[in-house]
């Protein structure tokens, strides 16, 4: 009888001890490990699904290590996330940092040449705008998964940071850009408005070409539209219908804009104030006519440290 309730005993307790060491073994061998990135969206475990800005779900199965970037702004992105080695090709426009212009080019933004983003193999393709609905579309019916972007302000640049960390395993290095340059245009936004509480009227400001009748002038919408008003001045272009159109010289003229920022690269501002024509603006009486540079054309993360930059020109406007 005795024997019995010992042998019974001793079964129960090498049987817990069975069960718990099968517990810890199936623990420790299905505890999930740190993941690559954070998901919106997983797919039965084949990786993550993001949406992009063209409003598209795409499915990235695991984190790329053969990027190919059909845009300056998204180029710039990815080195200022620390993934240039895993650039393998950019556009002919993609020209920073200065290790972006060494790397192999697919060739223009647009057309893209579906034939030559293929031959470099790559397991992420970031589009763009520019790269045309139809390029995207055909990139993605051939297998690859294809972020589009479409950044029209501020926000979107730094949506688009945040998407391709998430995309690319990098959102604590996305998240630290994106917290850095949130900083930037609050810093401005508030310079602005202690300007206008201060009292100090907004500059009237002229941003474009400065040769012709006729001339292309940033206007409604545009990043640069956007910059002069948070930097506290007033876009004599506004009234345009587009982005970017064409200005009237006698309405410039009439318009008598306090600051001329010229968009075209090689400008020189001494050859605005020996102009005959512009020499009679307020811009030209006060020399305060700047040459500025493409950063306030490529929508990327040196964008926004420029707007500090225009803050600070027009703060020492008058």
């Amino acid at each position: 009888m005795t024997g019995r309730k010992i042998s019974k005993k001793s079964w129960y307790i090498t049987a817990a001890a069975v069960l718990s060491l099968a517990v810890i073994i199936l623990f420790v061998r299905w505890r999930p490990g740190p993941r690559p990135f954070l998901s919106p969206a997983e797919e039965k475990g084949r990786g993550i699904v993001l949406t992009d800005q063209f409003g598209r779900e795409v499915l990235i199965p695991e984190p790329p290590r053969r990027i190919v970037s059909t845009a300056p702004s998204n180029t710039e992105i990815l080195f200022a996330l620390g993934l240039g080695e895993r650039v393998v090709a950019v556009s002919d426009w993609c020209d920073y940092p200065p290790a972006a212009r060494d790397l192999p080019k697919i060739g223009d933004i647009f057309p893209v040449n579906v034939e030559k983003v293929l031959s470099f193999r790559p397991d992420l393709v970031l589009a763009h705008e520019f790269s045309g609905r139809e390029s995207v579309l055909k990139l993605e019916e051939l297998g690859l998964p294809v972020l589009a972007f479409k950044p029209d302000s501020f926000t979107d640049i730094l949506e688009s940071i945040i998407l391709i960390g998430r995309a690319t395993g990098r959102t604590a290095a996305a998240g630290e850009l994106v917290g850095r340059l949130r900083g930037i245009l609050e810093e401005v936004e508030a310079a602005s408005r202690h300007g206008v509480e201060a009292g100090k009227r907004r500059l009237k400001v002229y941003a474009g070409e400065i040769g012709g009748e006729l001339l292309w002038a940033a206007g409604p919408g545009s990043f640069l539209d956007q910059a002069i008003a948070l930097a506290g001045g007033e876009n004599i272009a506004g009234e345009l219908a587009k982005p970017w159109g064409q200005m009237n010289m006698e309405i410039i003229l009439e318009k008598d804009p306090d600051v001329i920022l010229l968009t075209i690269p090689g400008a020189d501002p001494e050859s605005v104030y020996g102009d005959k024509l512009w020499r009679e603006t307020a811009a030209v009486k006060k020399r305060q006519v700047f040459a500025i540079d493409n950063r306030y054309s490529i929508p990327g993360p040196r964008m926004i440290e420029a707007l500090a930059d225009l803050q600070a020109l027009l703060a020492g406007c008058h």
